[in-house]
């Protein structure tokens, strides 16, 4: 009888909604940050001039509460955002010229709480995450259209904003930033925010300059190589094309590259000559006296 019960609620176990907690507290890449204190709904919008009318798009987040945006006061239920979402959109229909209040045509859920932790991308920025993290979430459908949000949390530990900035929303992708010292990467004692470069130390100006030093020497070097291949194809394409050159003829320039090993015998014989030479010299004590 019991076997047979488990047997009946099975398909309506599975039917229910999975949750998943997305964690304030993450470290992508090994490096640790804590969204904790950006709890709570933020809101913001950008207006487009749609002549005879405004259209408003308007974001709500709340990204840490485990149920996400709550309901909001004064208005009726097919004007909320769905439960369990962290981030929606209304869009809201204005006419100056009417009386009529103004009006939602559209409740879009961005990133709901039944998301995939696989769907949910968490990307440092900068070479140890002192720029900041990125979120990027493969939302629901909404009217056959698959939603994203690629949301850019800038570490600024000068900024005082509350509120996300609306970059743009446009074919489901909705685009965010918000300039926060709540971006920044903490330290090993999880309290304090790093945004010099994720050392904490003077020294870490020293090790930037000698990284950079080293990274132009790379460069120089990719770039001769690159510059040496494109010099032998074009040379062989152009003595073929030319001259129908075959074997050792269709390399440019042959006698000199014949030479080559030659001409860096000579030199190394005469830098060793010359080292052997500043030893030995090295030796003599002045003048040897005539007399």
């Amino acid at each position: 009888m019991r076997l047979h019960s488990l047997t009946l609620l099975a398909p309506l176990l599975l039917s229910l909604p999975s949750t998943y907690s997305f964690s304030c507290s993450l470290s992508p890449s090994s490096i640790p940050y804590d969204l904790s204190p950006l709890t709570g709904v933020r809101e913001t919008s950008r207006v487009s001039e749609t002549p005879p009318t405004t259209s408003e798009a308007k974001v709500f987040m709340e990204l840490c509460k485990e149920g996400g945006l709550g309901k909001e006061d004064g208005l009726s239920d097919e004007d909320q955002c769905p439960s369990n979402t962290r981030v929606c959109v209304k869009l809201t229909n204005h006419k100056p010229s009417s009386s009529e209040p103004d009006r939602i045509t559209a409740v879009i859920p961005i990133w709901t709480t039944d998301i995939p932790d696989e769907d949910v991308f968490t990307t440092p920025m900068g070479k140890n995450g002192e720029e900041g993290l990125k979120i990027y979430v493969n939302g629901p459908e909404y009217a056959g259209v698959r939603q994203h949000l690629n949301l850019s949390l800038i570490c600024d530990p000068k900024s005082d904003t509350p509120q996300p900035t609306l970059v743009s929303f446009t074919a489901g992708l909705l685009s965010l930033e918000w300039a926060t010292p709540d971006a920044c990467p903490r330290n090993g004692d999880g309290d304090t925010p790093i945004s010099d470069g994720g050392s904490g130390s003077g020294e870490s100006g020293t090790g930037g300059s000698g990284g950079g030093f080293f990274a132009f020497l790379r460069f120089v070097f990719w770039l001769a190589v690159i510059a040496l291949v494109l010099y032998f194809a074009i040379g062989i394409f152009y003595n073929h094309q030319q001259y129908s050159a075959r074997g050792w003829d269709l390399i440019p320039h042959r006698d000199f590259w014949r030479e080559v090993p030659v001409l860096l015998q000579d030199l190394f014989s005469h830098v060793f000559a010359g080292l052997r030479g500043g030893s030995s010299g090295g030796g003599r004590g002045g003048y040897s006296s005539l007399g």
